[in-house]
């Protein structure tokens, strides 16, 4: 935790100190090129783009954007990569792992600068270690892992768990990973870990009742879809099952489930900003380490809480970023 805080601060200071420096000159006298691309809706790199504005980068003066959105089409992706790159920009934001997927294979032979934010940034191969990528990515993930965040809530909440149930969908390159870590920290804490494969809709009651007929006394949502657009029937069911659920959605507690350790975008999208200030300026991704300092907000449902019987410790609650009572 206090690694993470330091981290955290760290690259607050990089933002204000970059945000002080002067916009790199474009090469040509005319604009700087910035392409996006995303697996969601438009529109997702809002805060990057301010925070660029903020440093000086202005849109249709110094800087240009162009951006390509899948709306959740797997299909497209390659396609809206490829006229990205065709594009000829200077540099990518790249948004989310099938995104992140598709720019990997587009710029294989262009080596087009990209940065990135990834869950699994290693096991999906856009880059080789932290420290320096070995690609032409860089950018930003999280550390610790968020499973070990959750084993440990739901530990705190329950002392005497002695199984965890895991909501888990393989079609999404993140879930592998998300499954191994929880698994580490399943033996690290002594907590038998319950994976139940979940692919359709309809299998939802049939994985969380086998997780409580296993013994668990709660379970980890994975990464996917299928699971971020249902929070509402997840978190009915962990209330019918007496489960207490936890998730990296914060849909899953505003819903009734119990916690959510959501991705920390509001801080760490403007931080990309004075990434992509360093590349415009000349420094390769290879050489800027890949940050993983900032913490993951924690939503908590008291409400929930109370209705499973559990009496989370004073400390516990005094983490929370957000409490829903």
């Amino acid at each position: 935790m206090i690694r993470n805080i330091v981290a955290g601060g760290l690259a607050l200071l990089a933002v204000t100190a970059f945000a002080n420096a002067e916009p790199a000159a474009p090469k040509d006298g005319k604009a700087h090129r910035i392409g996006i691309i995303t697996y969601a809706a438009p529109g997702g790199a809002a805060l990057v783009k301010q925070a660029l504005a903020d440093m000086g980068y202005r849109e249709g003066e110094n800087v240009v954007y162009e951006e390509k959105a899948g709306k959740r089409d797997l299909e497209a992706m390659p396609r809206l990569a490829k006229e990205l790159v065709d594009w000829k920009p200077d540099v990518i934001l790249s948004l989310m792992t099938n995104a992140h997927i598709a720019i990997k294979a587009a710029t294989k032979d262009t080596q087009t600068p990209v940065v990135f934010w990834s869950a699994a940034p290693q096991e999906t191969g856009i880059i080789e270690s932290f420290r320096r990528s070995g690609t032409n990515f860089t950018g930003f993930t999280y550390e610790p892992p968020a499973q070990v965040l959750q084993l440990r809530l739901l530990k705190l909440a329950i002392p005497d768990l002695k199984c965890v149930g895991h909501l888990y969908n393989h079609t999404y390159p993140p879930a592998i990973p998300t499954r191994q870590e929880l698994e580490t920290a399943g033996k690290l804490m002594n907590v038998e870990v319950n994976v139940q494969e979940t692919l359709r809709l309809e299998d939802f009651e049939t994985s969380i009742a086998a997780m409580r007929e296993a013994g668990c006394d709660g379970f980890v949502v994975g990464p996917h879809e299928l699971f971020n657009a249902n929070a509402k029937t997840i978190a009915d069911l962990a209330l019918k099952h007496r489960l207490a659920v936890v998730s990296v959605q914060s849909s899953v507690p505003k819903a009734g489930g119990l916690a959510a350790y959501t991705p920390p975008f509001e801080r760490g999208w403007p931080a990309m900003a004075p990434v992509i200030d360093r590349i415009l300026k000349g420094e390769k991704p290879t050489d800027i380490p890949v940050e993983r300092g900032f913490k993951s907000p924690l939503v908590l449902n008291l409400k929930s809480a109370k209705e499973l019987g559990l009496t989370l410790p004073p400390s516990l609650i005094d983490e929370a970023d957000e409490l829903i009572e």
